[in-house]
């Protein structure tokens, strides 16, 4: 065995582990930002697909992997303006809470979402997730706090 086959299988194995671990992560993100299980779990899939060959090279991949979900999101929902959660089939097998969690959620405005699933749900940090939607620390807290506002008056 040479080493190129040595290093493409290590690699693999090491692709192997971060999809398995960042997978659901990613899911629970996408499938929060989209409001659709199908379409969270395309975004997932094709980011994996699209950064495969650049992951190797980062420094830290599952960032990279959630900027590029995140982007992803944005881009479904740019070319999707319209209401996709009522028509869609409730999946029965979502607990009731998570349903409503998730139709909240597709209220919210774009900014007002992205943040509190990037807070709330992936624990990322203020200066990361103005990083994503290009602002300031202060706007995504003060995207939060309306979004916060708005998902109570919802879901009460």
């Amino acid at each position: 065995m040479d080493r190129s086959e040595t290093s493409d299988e290590c690699e693999d194995a090491r692709f192997a582990v971060l999809y398995r671990t960042q997978f659901p992560v990613l899911m629970r993100v996408a499938f929060l930002m989209t409001g659709s299980n199908e379409t969270a779990e395309d975004v997932v899939q094709d980011t994996f697909i699209r950064c495969r060959s650049r992951l190797g090279d980062l420094e830290h991949p599952p960032s990279y992997l959630r900027a590029a979900v995140i982007n992803e999101c944005r881009s479904v929902h740019r070319r999707s303006r319209r209401r996709r959660v009522d028509d869609q089939v409730v999946n029965d097998e979502l607990p009731a809470d998570l349903v409503d969690l998730r139709d909240a959620l597709g209220r919210l405005p774009w900014r007002q979402r992205a943040a509190i699933v990037l807070r709330y749900f992936v624990d990322v940090p203020d200066r990361e997730i103005a990083e994503f939607l290009a602002c300031r620390p202060s706007t995504v807290r003060s995207l939060i706090r309306r979004g916060v506002a708005n998902l109570r008056e919802v879901l009460e």
